[in-house]
């Protein structure tokens, strides 16, 4: 694999519950190479979002490791952390996330602004982005004047501002009906797959699971090949 992937090894997570000890991922393996997507399915509350949560870089494991687009996510500090998730990481929420102050194209700008691009050149690819996403015509507007998938394709275009190696989608059609969750599933394969991210998805949804290269299930903290 390459140093490029994700190599995720031997990776325990408890929380603590008032006096109670729950044991969420036990021995949790995965890898991942370049331009290849893999879904993550199981029961609710299984540990798939802690799963990813701890993959980029947004909470901390207890043992193991973690290797992720040439990071050593486990050791960064703070400041390594914020770069690994500017740089190497593009987020899919469940929940759009969208300040409902800016505008489409001011959100998707935001990351690569944060990042240190220059404004014009961050407008402009956002701009490409949101036509991308088939919302160009919509960049003016703000989220409380978009469907919800709308906004979810914000948030896509969002995730790509930084062209990361690695998008991480949590349950990215979730609240979404019928027609929205087809846009939204087939944008997300085709813009991971034509630029060549690695995608890791995590969800309920079997059709969504089935267009993934591979499937795991987690299962009592532990990832099964199904």
């Amino acid at each position: 694999m390459s140093e490029q992937g994700i190599w995720v090894e031997s990776v325990y997570k408890t929380y603590l519950s008032g006096s109670e000890e729950i044991k969420v991922l036990r021995n949790a393996n995965l890898r991942a190479s370049i331009g290849e997507s893999v879904a993550v399915v199981g029961a609710s509350g299984c540990g798939k979002s802690t799963l990813l949560n701890l993959i980029g870089g947004l909470d901390r494991l207890d043992s193991g490791f973690i290797r992720a687009c040439g990071y050593e996510v486990d050791k960064l500090n703070e400041k390594g952390l914020t770069a690994y998730r500017s740089k190497g990481v593009g987020f899919v929420f469940q929940f759009h996330y969208l300040l409902k102050d800016f505008t489409a194209l001011e959100n998707v700008m935001l990351p690569a602004l944060m990042a240190g691009i220059a404004n014009r050149e961050a407008k402009k690819d956002a701009e490409v982005l949101l036509e991308r996403v088939r919302m160009g015509d919509r960049a003016p507007h703000f989220p409380a004047q978009l469907s919800g998938g709308e906004r979810q394709r914000v948030a896509l275009a969002r995730a790509l501002i930084n062209n990361p190696s690695l998008v991480l989608a949590d349950e990215p059609t979730g609240n979404l009906d019928e027609y929205h969750k087809s846009i939204v599933s087939n944008l997300l394969f085709s813009e991971t797959a034509e630029s060549g991210k690695m995608l890791i998805l995590v969800t309920h949804s079997q059709d969504l699971a089935s267009r993934a290269d591979r499937c795991l299930r987690l299962s009592e903290g532990r990832l099964v090949q199904i």
